[in-house]
């Protein structure tokens, strides 16, 4: 398994692994340590991850990229 992702806010990490699965890729959303008093942001420093078989990585580090890019011209 390959991490393609990684941020501080749960929320993003399930729109990557939502824009992931639609094109066919099995993703896996990792946070062990959520705070119960908000759940979309994660206590642990490098936040939640999204791993994908190795197999999938490439593909899945193209869809992050799209994400991150879309993201960074909506601010």
């Amino acid at each position: 398994m390959k991490e393609v992702f990684a941020c501080a806010f749960l929320e993003d990490a399930i729109v990557v692994k939502s824009m992931l699965e639609s094109a066919g890729i099995q993703a896996e959303l990792l946070s062990d340590q959520m705070l119960d008093i908000n759940p979309f942001y994660s206590i642990e420093p490098k936040g939640a991850k999204i791993v994908v078989s190795d197999s999938d990585e490439a593909d899945a580090k193209a869809i992050v990229d799209s994400f991150r890019e879309h993201t960074r011209s909506d601010n």
